[in-house]
């Protein structure tokens, strides 16, 4: 899975493994196991890396397209190149504006200079724009033409459009950009619907009266620029390759050596909350002069051309440049492409609505079977019982530690079992201390602590068990605070504003009071051995807790808070 950071869950998992090693090791230091012959184990293979997109190779099941709700867009029937001479004299930038989105376009290129998603905010509390305009001034503005010829690229990208219409437009809008120098001839035509997060595309482009086979490109990363994550591994591309979403973030594609080219049907860039999804559609149908808005059209079977990049993004007033991906979309061997394109929220019931495989694009990691259900519940709180996710949280988790008290009381109770036992287990092990660690008779001594603890009821590793059934929880919960876009900017209380993040003070209050409460619960705990060492070894745990969950987000913190 997918998003979502593997690294950050893969040193989530060693730290509770280290742990592990604390709490039941440490015994085995007391009563040292004996020794066994070696074994060859059989080398299991690698893992394969995911498979490259092979060009011309297409999808093995495709589904038509609904239109996407609320989405009426005036009519856009398929107009024609222009035949005249027609290019601008300067620069222009063009507003469309719609209840959930405000696009600016550049009559250079006819590209997009601006997206911005009016219902979100970005980390500096500014309407949100998905456009990283210093990311576009190194390798192009969003929707720009791609081809593969570069001179042809360079020289359309850089050419000024004719508008249809100037200024501001309120959706729903159609608006068409043509071009001809009398060699080079290009058309790019929009159309907005008011209440929808999908726009109708058609492009269309000819070189020397011959048509071109090209595509539209998204580079230079994707998100809010102002979020250090999305800045690095959080952009992703994104297809679906036969039963199987593909996510690829810089490293895949620098496996790949840089690229990856193939059919699908559908395709896009995206970071952990908003996406930019393309999506195959037959050619628009005309609406009669006079009729009004023309309903939309549903996508039929098709097939995307993509292409995939590994790129570097350098920002103001930062050294290093951060990795980041991007990709081209296109028809499939197609002079002229019909898209519908879908830039807003990975909300997954806005996403079903417009193509049923859509929601696999919020990724819920390792666990989805326990995070899917933890947010469905998170948000069953939320709309039912409290407005406000901290406090849905808080009971949420509450409601766990209750379901799994009655596990928890039965381990506690064999820890205490084995507290009694500490005695008998360090005569067992006086007994045999004077023999060598590979004297084949320390297996004896195995023999009797295993037939004391089987003669008192007592697992020796029933202590460890309670934390180890929190872990597929906690990660549950980590995916669905990074993925959720109801997790994002979410308030809880105080100075705690964004759920999503971690606190933003330069004492962290949570992790100190998690920290704390982690001590004093070990204190009340029965101690697993009087063993001085061991001992140590346990108080310094809350101390471990305390790094872990130092840059955590301030949901996760408050989830194991209040377990503690």
């Amino acid at each position: 899975m997918e998003p979502k950071e593997p690294s950050l869950q893969v040193r989530i998992l060693l730290a509770f493994a280290a742990s592990f090693v604390i709490l039941f090791l440490s015994q085995r230091f007391l009563f040292p196991p004996p020794p066994t012959p070696p074994q060859q184990t059989a080398n299991k293979p690698a893992p394969a890396p995911p498979p490259a997109a092979v060009p011309g190779e297409a999808p093995q099941s495709q589904s038509s397209v609904p239109p996407a709700r609320g989405a009426r867009p005036q009519g856009s029937g398929q107009g024609a190149l222009p035949a005249e001479p027609r290019q601008g004299s300067a620069e222009e930038q063009i507003t469309v504006e719609g209840d959930l989105y405000q696009v600016v376009f550049s009559t250079r290129g006819a590209a997009v200079k601006s997206w911005t998603l009016r219902r979100y905010r970005d980390e500096q509390n500014n309407p949100l724009d998905l456009v990283n305009a210093d990311a576009a001034a190194q390798y192009g503005d969003p929707f720009s033409f791609w081809v593969s010829d570069e001179t042809l690229r360079r020289e359309i990208n850089a050419s000024l459009f004719v508008p249809s219409a100037k200024g501001s437009l309120k959706a729903p809008a159609t608006l068409t950009f043509e071009y001809n120098n009398g060699r080079i001839t290009a058309r790019k035509q929009f159309v907005f619907a008011r209440d929808s997060y999908v726009a109708n595309l058609t492009t269309e482009l000819s070189s020397e009266g011959k048509p071109v086979v090209h595509a539209l490109a998204w580079q230079g990363g994707f998100g809010d620029v102002h979020d250090v994550p999305t800045r690095g591994s959080s952009a992703q591309i994104f297809f679906r390759e036969s039963q199987k979403l593909m996510r690829w973030n810089p490293k895949d594609l620098e496996k790949q050596e840089g690229a990856v080219s193939g059919l699908f049907p559908f395709a896009g860039i995206q970071d952990h909350f908003f996406a930019a999804v393309f999506l195959p559609q037959p050619p628009p149908v005309s609406s009669p002069a006079g009729s009004g808005p023309a309903p939309s059209v549903s996508a039929g079977p098709g097939a995307l051309r993509v292409t995939g990049f590994r790129q570097e993004i350098a920002l103001p007033g930062q050294e290093n440049k951060f990795p980041t991906v991007g990709l081209a979309v296109g028809g499939a061997d197609s002079p002229v492409n019909h898209l519908r394109v879908y830039v807003g929220p990975k909300d997954t019931e806005v996403l079903a609505a417009i193509e049923p495989r859509l929601p696999e694009l919020v990724d819920y990691g390792w666990f989805p079977f326990i995070a899917k259900p933890l947010f469905l519940a998170m948000r069953w709180t939320y709309d039912h019982v409290v407005a406000n996710y901290g406090w849905a949280i808080i009971l949420l988790t509450i409601f766990i530690n209750f379901a799994l008290f009655p596990l928890k009381l039965k381990t506690m109770r064999s820890a205490m079992k084995m507290q009694q036992l500490q005695p008998q287990l360090r005569a067992i092990q006086d007994k045999y201390k004077h023999l060598k660690t590979r004297d084949p008779r320390r297996q004896e001594m195995t023999q009797e602590t295993m037939a004391l603890y089987k003669k008192h009821g007592v697992n020796p590793v029933g202590g460890c068990l309670p934390m180890l059934l929190q872990i597929p929880f906690f990660l549950g919960f980590y995916n669905v605070l990074l993925v959720s876009i109801e997790m994002r900017h979410a308030p809880w209380i105080l100075w705690i504003q964004d759920l999503s993040a971690s606190e933003h003070l330069p004492i962290k209050t949570l992790p100190v009071l998690l920290c704390a409460t982690q001590f004093v619960l070990q204190r009340m705990s029965p101690a697993p051995s009087p063993d001085p060492m061991q001992q140590k070894m346990m108080m310094f745990m809350p101390v471990m807790f305390l790094f872990l969950f130092w840059s955590m987000s301030s949901g996760l913190v408050l989830y194991w808070l209040t377990g503690n």
